[in-house]
């Protein structure tokens, strides 16, 4: 093709966003630039334009038209030349660097170059507008009628979130919440208030020990950090002063004005609705699976005709298989929002829709991942035969038995996401296309029986190469995998469109819901009290809920005791509100937090102190416009690594500016104090953290990392035994003198083969390799004390990524092993008849047998069963990491075995007329071990460089 010519003559230099078209760029000569690219025509654009009242063309039409494309091209590629430029827009040096002439070209090509200042520019104005009405709003009344108006911006700031629909939900959840607490409190803070102070100081750090506990466990409430904070300003308040019976209901509606400014904040001035979202994502979604498939369709076509074409669509299919996943978990984590936007516009139907294809869709980031190493990732061995005539050839082969097959699925796929798109986006306007459900699942069978054929024909083909000594047949085992996800992937489009009926030529029109259903389901939904088991039960959240209420009861002794009570009047409550607000689960993430709160007070304080420096006098009209600029600047520049600091300086501003009423706002005063009384909560903290319940994330980061190996073995022993008992059964069945040993062995056992116990060991995986993925920021972030060596971010993170890969391939395994015996199963099968158990039960137990031997090394260098440095045993580590190497042994030899293996089984009669499924099934199996065999010899590559870390005195 045209394409292909140009290729050859040029070197691809860029590749651009797959969605909006892919451009390569060459440079023949220094003054003529010629340019590639990718029309971007294949995109499902089949929206309604906005203020359309009339779709014009179905979406049978639309799909129809983009089949047409995609199958009359040709070429993907076609030449345009670039009008050269007459003037050069150099600039110096000086400027291209600095002053406003760089800062306004910057800001003018900010959204080409990945910029999202519009998007950091609205969310800080709707927090800063936030904060002005707030304090506009509750100043004025006078703080003895509307008290703690700093505790309301705090809440606006937790409750505004990133749309209309996530605020929603916590407005309503942080409102029961405040209510529930503060109705609970009520009783025991009149009770303290009927006492002398002597009593009340005795009896209020166990009041505060008891309801705290009962706060951090109790189900129904929400972030129940700031309840604790409700809880004892309304507990502690009457212990040193008297309090009036409608105080805490005064506190109540202050906090209640401040998450509904949030709300508001979300719809005036600028909306922020989570459906426009949804929709651009459902859009995204569509675009770069469409140009997915087409990329996969390319690799295959060009794989044995020019490299560097295929090389250039793997590249493409990393990029767009990424996308894609971070699509999926973005719709996922935005379908509450969503869902609540719905709820409330009364579309029960549409949020349903919506949330069974998110729900669906989840499933697809398996068969993405299997499609990216399929294609991405060269099994071992391969690579000497790339070049080989006979291998180019069997690729040439595949592509001709499957290709018109695969693009007829392709087509169907695409159509298939625009439908789906279509049924679950809120916004869409599109009509159905009734047939496609068949044609999908037709396109689904004939690409399979085409595949199985070509696969049969390319074996036979590379079994004429008797003098090939490397493992080519490596290849038809990615091909399998590829060829399998591509499978997956029409079989979970398949499900979803079979869910629902097609017969009605529009189903976007929603039943009409009255208010009162409406109201009703938003009860349900948000408002009724569902109670779970208490969370003492759990003991992650038992230790929290325990640690939390004894630092609570130690600050409380700052209002208890007289003397510390003299030292901090009157902001007691201030070591109390910091363990409240530091106190997490793991100790490394709330280290990082309380350093978090620290830093963003001092940034509070040192604005609050120039503020009231060059403007005194106390006016609001200078505080509330100050403390604006300073949220709106501190929001924008809020980054991922420290947002709290960034989001408490934000809110503290505001009760250094208001929260000094009660010494009648002497700033000079009020401000050192705060950070004095911040500072001994976080040392209270430190104290109960490290030495009444120690707990260290680096050591659960050692430990499970370390039993992942051995709980891999158990799960590869386990698989050993479950193949030879399917080797038993197939051997058995063979002698006519056992013909009733199947039901025998079915009889005694509904799970002859020990299939069930396979998937407990891989539940023990994932159990860890989850608490691996939990811990690990928490385990690096925790302070270093010097007692043992800190973990090396790198290394770490490595093994929790390979170790989790490793996991999903265990996952895979057991699949394709259920499916495989239920093959074995039927009478008269190949894959049965030539003992395929016997094989993988080979493969397994080289795999068993070399890790067995990695875990026995491990076991002896780390006796604690922890990967640290212990007794001078660096030379003794590197020795036991590095047998991990072993499996690229281990891994050559399968891909020989399977080479040799499939080879003779193609020669089988009846092969081509076997289920191609079992075929297919036989080539993922292998393809599994040999990618579980490569995680784990990645994982062991950290390993080493773990051990590259230890002190040189080991």
């Amino acid at each position: 093709s045209k394409a292909n010519k140009l290729l050859h003559l040029t070197i691809m230099s860029q590749r651009i966003d797959a969605s909006d078209g892919l451009m390569i760029s060459m440079n023949s000569q220094k003054t003529t630039m010629d340019s590639i690219h990718r029309k971007s025509s294949t995109s499902v654009d089949i929206d309604i334009e906005e203020g359309s009242e009339h779709h014009e063309e179905t979406l049978q039409q639309q799909s129809r038209r983009l089949s047409q494309i995609i199958k009359s091209r040709t070429e993907l590629y076609q030449l345009k030349k670039d009008t050269p430029t007459t003037q050069s827009n150099e600039m110096s040096e000086k400027e291209e660097t600095s002053g406003i002439r760089y800062m306004l070209k910057e800001v003018a090509t900010a959204k080409e170059h990945g910029g999202d200042y519009k998007q950091r520019s609205l969310t800080a104005l709707r927090t800063s507008i936030g904060s002005f009405v707030t304090f506009a709003v509750l100043v004025y009344p006078q703080q003895e009628v509307l008290g703690a108006v700093w505790i309301a911006n705090i809440f606006m700031h937790s409750t505004i979130n990133t749309s209309f629909g996530s605020s929603f939900g916590s407005v309503l959840g942080f409102g029961r919440s405040i209510i529930l607490t503060t109705a609970c409190s009520w009783p025991v803070a009149f009770f303290i208030n009927s006492l002398s102070t002597k009593d009340a100081s005795i009896i209020l750090p166990f009041l505060v020990f008891i309801l705290t506990f009962l706060i951090m466990s109790c189900p129904p409430l929400v972030s129940r950090n700031l309840m604790i904070l409700v809880m004892y300003i309304v507990v502690a308040s009457p212990v040193r002063e008297d309090m009036i019976w409608w105080k805490p209901f005064s506190w109540v509606a202050t906090y209640l004005i401040g998450i509904m400014v949030a709300l508001l904040s979300n719809i005036i001035p600028f909306p922020n609705f989570v459906l426009k979202s949804t929709h651009k994502k459902l859009q995204k979604f569509e675009n770069d699976f469409a140009m997915l498939l087409l990329e996969t369709k390319a690799y295959s076509e060009n794989t044995a005709i020019t490299p560097a074409l295929s090389i250039a669509a793997r590249a493409s299919i990393e990029l767009l298989q990424s996308r894609i996943c971070s699509t999926i978990k973005e719709l996922k984590a935005d379908l509450p929002a969503t869902r609540t936007e719905l709820e409330i516009r009364c579309k029960k139907k549409a949020s349903k829709a919506l949330s069974d294809w998110v729900i669906d869709c989840q499933d697809l980031l398996t068969p993405l991942r299997l499609l990216r190493n399929a294609l991405a990732q060269r099994l071992l061995g391969e690579e000497y035969d790339v070049y080989s005539p006979h291998l180019r050839e069997a690729k040439k082969i595949i592509n001709e038995e499957v290709g018109s097959s695969r693009d007829r699925l392709a087509d169907a796929m695409i159509a298939a996401i625009a439908v789906c798109h279509a049924h679950a986006d809120p916004n869409s306007h599109r009509t159905v296309l009734p047939h496609l459900t068949p044609e999908l699942d037709f396109a689904l069978k004939e690409c399979r029986q085409s595949f199985h054929w070509a696969i049969a024909k390319a074996a036979k083909k590379l079994g004429v190469n008797p003098q090939s000594t490397s493992p080519i047949f490596a290849h038809l085992t990615r091909r399998m995998a590829a060829f399998n996800a591509l499978f997956d992937i029409g079989d979970i489009l398949l499900a979803h469109l079979k869910k629902y009926s097609w017969e009605l030529e529009s189903f976007n029109e929603e039943a009409k819901q009255g208010p009162c259903n409406c109201i009703t389901s938003m009860y349900h939904t948000h408002l009724k009290m569902r109670w779970s088991p208490w969370l003492w039960h759990k003991p992650d959240s038992y230790r929290l809920a325990l640690k939390t209420s004894v630092g609570m009861s130690i600050a409380s002794l700052f209002i208890s005791i007289p003397y510390l009570w003299r030292i901090s009047q009157p902001f007691g409550v201030w070591p109390g509100l910091t363990i409240a607000s530091v106190n997490l689960v793991t100790t490394g993430s709330s280290f990082s937090k309380a350093g978090d709160r620290l830093f963003g007070t001092m940034l509070a304080a040192a604005y609050a102190l120039l503020v009231t420096d060059l403007f005194p006098g106390n006016s609001d009209l200078v505080k509330i416009p100050a403390l604006t600029m300073f949220t709106f600047i501190l929001i924008y520049l809020r980054g991922n690594k420290h947002a709290y600091a960034n989001t408490y300086a934000a809110t503290s501003i505001g009760s250094m500016f208001y929260g000094s009423v009660k010494n009648d706002f002497d700033f000079d005063g009020y401000i050192p104090k705060r950070i004095e009384l911040i500072f001994a909560g976080v040392v209270i903290f430190s104290l109960v953290e490290f030495l009444l319940f120690p707990r260290s994330s680096r050591k659960v980061v050692e430990e499970t990392s370390f039993q992942f190996f051995l709980t891999m073995n158990s799960f590869l022993k386990q698989a050993v035994k479950c193949t030879k008992l399917m080797e038993t059964y197939v051997c058995e069945l063979g002698k006519s003198s056992s013909s009733d040993y199947a039901a025998e062995l079915f009889r005694n056992s509904i799970d002859p083969f020990h299939l069930d116990k396979l998937s407990e060991y891989h539940d023990m995986l994932q159990i860890q390799s989850s608490k691996l993925k939990k811990e690990i920021d928490s385990s690096i972030e925790e302070p270093h004390v010097g007692l043992s060596t800190p973990l090396h971010p790198e290394s770490f993170r490595g093994i929790v990524r390979e170790q989790f890969n490793s996991e999903i391939q265990a996952f895979i395994l057991i699949d394709s092993l259920k499916e495989l015996a239920g093959h074995y199963q039927q009478e008269g099968h190949p894959a049965r008849e030539f003992n395929w158990p016997h094989f993988h039960t080979e493969l397994l137990q080289g795999i068993s047998e070399t890790l067995d031997y990695i875990c026995k090394w491990l076991e002896t260098t780390f006796p604690d069963g922890r990967l640290r440095p212990q007794n001078g045993n660096s030379m003794k580590a590197i020795t036991a990491a590095a047998s991990f190497r072993s499996l690229e042994d281990v891994r050559l030899q399968s891909i020989s075995k399977w080479s040799n293996n499939f080879q003779q089984f193609v020669s089988v009669e009846g092969f081509e007329i076997s289920d191609p499924e079992a075929i297919m099934a036989l080539g993922i199996t292998t393809d599994c071990l040999l990618e579980l065999c490569r995680h784990m010899q990645k994982a062991g590559k950290h390993v080493e460089k773990v051990v590259h870390h230890f002190p040189s005195t080991s």
